[in-house]
């Protein structure tokens, strides 16, 4: 199976070299860090796990747990699963590792690169499958290594790819169903009023029915969104604005690690579609077959 999905990788890598704009005088693309889960457990010399039962600051209703059938390694693919069952945890992952926990009714999963790998530009691509149901929200993301600019969202943060509620009902989607993809950069001088967020979104089909390959490719003052090596979005500098008067292509020209997760519920899922959560969407899970990052 490793051979055959290096294998695959290479053919990808060389058809997506091919389809670039440019790709005959730009550098090739050259792979500096990858994940195919080929174990029988998640690799911790490159990935943590989140504990916690923050709600992602968007109120969402899971807790997030290392427990093994929840995060799941085997058969070369990594899950992430989201089921209905009291856990506790702590209550803001942003404040001491001894503060006060609270109990969810939802256990889930994340896991992210924090401290063991983050990168400065570069192709991220992720081999995923996503799950649908109202208040299912699978999200490949990336944060600031470290706050260079302050807090969020003043340092930025670049959504890869978002879903929410796919296949619940949605008027101006395709057959009545929801099937949109996201892909986002928030920046701002601060959260609230001063929050913003530019980004696009596309409609690939069938989204929840089979594995897509989800990337950005980002380089000073500009960050382009794929799918299957599609572009479907391109945000640069002149998108977003200066924070605090840091010129050229701030914030986004830190290191930012990877992150993976599947959240239930939260503002932005219980308020579109079919309104709040349907548990009967449980047990969710997103399966991801491979992660790699290139650098030019």
């Amino acid at each position: 199976m490793v051979a055959r999905k290096r294998l695959a990788l290479t053919a990808l890598a060389a058809t997506l070299l091919a389809a670039s704009p440019g790709a005959a005088t730009e550098k090739p693309w050259r792979l500096v860090w990858f994940d195919g889960f080929d174990g029988d457990r998640l690799d911790l010399s490159k990935w943590s796990y989140a504990v916690d039962c923050g709600g992602g600051g968007n109120n969402e209703r899971q807790c997030y747990t290392d427990a093994p059938d929840i995060v799941t390694v085997r058969d070369g693919t990594l899950r992430l699963s989201t089921v209905k069952r009291p856990t506790t945890a702590l209550a803001n992952p942003w404040g001491p590792p001894d503060g006060p926990v609270k109990t969810g009714d939802f256990a889930s999963g994340k896991i992210l690169t924090k401290g063991k790998a983050a990168w400065r530009y570069g192709r991220i691509e992720v081999r995923a499958r996503v799950p649908g149901g109202q208040g299912v929200w699978p999200a490949i993301w990336m944060m600031p290594e470290t706050s260079a600019y302050g807090g969020w969202p003043r340092s930025g943060e670049i959504d890869i790819l978002e879903t929410i509620n796919l296949g619940a009902p949605c008027a101006n989607c395709e057959a009545g169903r929801e099937n949109r993809i996201f892909g986002t950069i928030h920046f701002g001088k601060g959260a609230g009023p001063e929050h913003r967020q530019w980004g696009g979104q596309t409609a690939p089909a069938p989204t929840s029915d089979g594995f897509h390959v989800y990337a950005v490719e980002w380089s000073p003052g500009r960050i382009d969104w794929f799918v299957d090596g599609v572009g479907y979005f391109t945000a640069t500098a002149e998108d977003w604005k200066p924070v605090d008067g840091v010129a050229g292509s701030a914030p986004f020209d830190q290191p930012f690690h990877l992150i993976l997760n599947l959240a239930f519920g939260g503002a932005w899922p219980e308020g579109a579609n079919a309104k709040g959560v349907d548990e009967a969407a449980l047990p969710a899970t997103m399966e991801v077959d491979w992660v790699r990052v290139s650098q030019r």
